[in-house]
């Protein structure tokens, strides 16, 4: 068995490296230089240099290279979460949800550096909280129109229509929101968590196979994320022969990760806390983005983001804030509401003279669920 010194070090590293490949995927989400606006979480942030902007990302690459060599630096790692929290600040955006576990993974060694068993058993609590929120998300009629019935069943397999129309076809697919439950319960409260953590493995390696250069060639910047989850599974859970204790999970200055990560994830259901926070992943439940706007106006640096799907537009030209977003920036639009409407707010400073129509809208995709902004 390992020791938590070893297991540290394997996560901090792994982490580093990971995140290193991240940001470098995600370049054009680091900089001022594109056509994806950026939307910080306040006004007196809008205007910083596009020198800033790098020059915060090409020091927080260095500091998580430098973690890499040197793990068990406090001070390092300090320096890195200034400055990536800064970098964070400065576009909603950046807040994807491997962002926020890499960067929580690193709080967690700050504060718990000279508890390297409690750095542990936070860093496994992240992990569980990550697949039971992601599981509990997806068991909505979202998850199974979306996910389950277009990406898996018929872009996938290839079933047919009436296939689908099954009831035991259609709703067969909850299952997969139950099993992501139901190993992360077994993860948190069983004491051989082996059998558990060979659960998540295999839903990794199934949506590696889905998203992948194999299948729907999706969102590549979550298949190395996907490869180190398998990894930490393995260093965490496969051979953990304990339970996780609550009284040492929120006991004393605990009750602040705790609360962080126990308890605020809850609230995206009242629709008081981020989704990506809440790990709300591939659910089918996000709300979506749409601009519709006449093709003969606009620019040609629009032309590679346009969509081949109309939606709601009519015979103007449709653009969908996530391919958007995935095509310049690698990366999935930070799926709230006020964030949606930043977009708006800038598209209309940079063209006032251009007739635009947004839509904010969610599944089920009815027309009362079709919010239209001029």
């Amino acid at each position: 068995m390992k020791s938590d010194v070893t297991k540290t070090i394997l996560i901090l590293r792994l982490t580093s490296f990971f995140w290193i490949f991240a940001k470098l995927f995600s370049y054009n989400l680091w900089h001022t230089q594109r056509l994806f606006p950026l939307i910080p979480p306040f006004d007196f942030l809008e205007n910083v240099p596009n020198f800033i902007h790098l020059s915060l990302f090409y020091f927080a690459l260095a500091g998580i290279a430098l973690v890499g060599f040197f793990p068990k630096n406090k001070i390092l790692i300090g320096c890195t979460l200034v400055v990536e929290l800064i970098s964070c600040l400065l576009d909603q955006n950046r807040w994807q949800p491997w962002e926020y576990q890499y960067f929580l993974t690193f709080a967690f060694f700050f504060f718990y550096h000279k508890n390297l068993r409690q750095f542990v058993t936070y860093f496994s609590f992240l992990l569980i909280v990550i697949y039971f929120n992601s599981g509990l998300h997806k068991l909505n009629g979202g998850f199974l129109y979306k996910v389950w019935n277009e990406m898996i069943l018929t872009r996938l397999f290839g079933f047919e229509a009436h296939q689908i129309d099954s009831p035991f076809i259609h709703y067969a697919g909850l299952s997969l929101g139950l099993i992501e439950l139901f190993a992360a319960l077994g993860c948190l409260f069983m004491v051989n968590k082996k059998f558990y953590a060979l659960f998540l493995v295999g839903m990794h390696v199934f949506i590696l196979f889905l998203v992948g250069p194999t299948g729907l060639n999706y969102n590549p910047i979550v298949w190395p994320w996907n490869i180190v989850m398998m990894m930490f599974i393995l260093i965490v859970f496969y051979n953990a022969e304990e339970r996780i204790s609550f009284v040492k999970l929120t006991s004393g200055f605990n009750k602040i990760p705790f609360t962080i990560l126990g308890i605020l994830p809850f609230f995206c259901f009242l629709n008081l806390y981020d989704n990506f926070f809440s790990f709300n992943l591939y659910s089918g439940s996000l709300k979506h983005f749409l601009i519709c706007v006449d093709e003969k106006q606009l620019g040609n640096e629009y032309k590679p983001y346009i969509s081949k799907t109309k939606k709601r537009c009519g015979t103007n030209t449709a653009i969908l804030g996530n391919n958007w977003a995935l095509t310049e920036m690698n990366i999935v639009i930070y799926p709230e509401e006020r964030f949606y409407k930043g977009i708006m707010k800038k598209w209309k400073e940079q063209h006032p003279s251009l007739e635009s129509t947004f839509y904010i809208y969610q599944y089920p995709y009815k027309p009362e669920n079709y919010v239209e902004y001029k």
